[in-house]
């Protein structure tokens, strides 16, 4: 991509920027654990701004009261995303799900319906290649921080667009995004570095993931599942981490948070669930993080659409939804802490 890197600040980071206090490393698998972690890479041609290729990984692995860790499944995805268009050009899985074509599909609002009409199975099943679909929108939504950032756009990041107020936290009215929109001079995020988050001593904490190029993102989660003394009672800690790498090849992060919940197994209720935000871009944006508190009492097989529905405006944060809502993948994962 050309341009002047927006994203690499010549002055130091934006004065109005959120908190940053990045995860480094991540915690030991745990005997009698089962982890489940995902990543979708954002990147472009260079130079381009459409399409923007999606390629994505997801993995289950178990850890044995022994120690030993093992593959439970795996998943991948590619997709061609036109990004102004918001039009998936190709999508495929793996492993293959028979008559699931989502050429065409919208690639934001109302993917995820196609997907549910296409293959209903992947949903309810909490499946990994679930996992890695319901972030297509996501991603789609946030890549478009690369375009921004890299300078590719030129004037026409200044075109006049204006988001819609009040969706969330940071796109408060009054607040410092919604501002600099209306004023015709949009803010650009500047991230701080981002620790690493393998561990040599640990090589099965997350799946392989291939070096991101120059201008190029990712969206990584992890879910972690154990059973706590009380039997009925299971143990979740979960993160996910935005990504972005500037011309300079330093990787930043966009957006962090992390989070500690419980459930009770055998009736799928949420028993608490608290957010600590890592990495947000503006000053505005904690002002969702005690809305991760309000999935306290959901099912988890009801936790997807509640989230979508009943979690919006500005005390929420995209985003922060977007890790509430993985919490329902549990289900796929406690069966697994019985098993040999």
């Amino acid at each position: 991509m050309s341009g002047d890197d927006l994203g690499t600040p010549r002055f130091g980071l934006h004065p109005l920027h959120g908190i940053h206090e990045p995860t480094q490393g991540t915690p030991r698998l745990l005997p009698g654990s089962v982890r489940r972690t995902s990543s979708i890479d954002m990147t472009r041609k260079t130079g381009s701004i459409d399409p923007v290729y999606l390629s994505g990984r997801a993995r289950d692995v178990k850890t044995a009261c022994d120690g030993t860790t093992t593959e439970v499944g795996h998943a991948r995805l590619e997709a061609t995303v036109e990004t102004f268009a918001r039009v998936v050009q190709h999508l495929e899985v793996e492993p293959i799900v028979a008559n699931m074509n989502l050429s065409g599909a919208p690639a934001m609002s109302g993917f995820r319906a196609a997907v549910d009409k296409a293959a209903p199975d992947l949903r309810r099943r909490r499946d990994l290649r679930y996992t890695l679909l319901d972030d297509v929108p996501v991603a789609t939504l946030i890549s478009g921080h690369a375009l921004s950032a890299s300078g590719v756009l030129g004037v026409a990041a200044k075109s006049g667009y204006l988001p819609i107020a009040d969706r969330c936290a940071g796109f408060v009215t009054g607040g410092l995004l919604m501002t600099s929109f209306e004023g015709g001079d949009p803010a650009v995020v500047t991230g701080p570095p981002a620790p690493a988050l393998e561990d040599p001593a640990d090589p099965l904490a997350w799946h392989a993931m291939a070096p991101l190029p120059v201008h190029g993102m990712r969206r990584r989660r992890r879910l972690d599942v154990q059973p706590c003394s009380d039997s009925s009672k299971v143990s979740i800690s979960a993160m996910f981490r935005d990504s972005y790498v500037r011309a300079d090849s330093t990787e930043t992060i966009i957006h962090e948070y992390t989070l500690d919940a419980s459930v009770d197994a055998d009736t799928g209720v949420i028993l608490h669930s608290q957010a600590i935000p890592r990495v947000l871009p503006w000053q505005e944006c904690p002002g969702a993080v005690a809305s991760a508190t309000r999935i306290t009492g959901m099912r988890l097989d009801e936790l997807h659409f509640r989230v979508r529905q009943e979690l919006a405006g500005t005390s929420t944060c995209t985003h922060l939804n977007d890790l509430l809502r993985s919490v329902a993948d549990t289900a796929a994962l406690i069966p697994l802490l019985s098993t040999p």
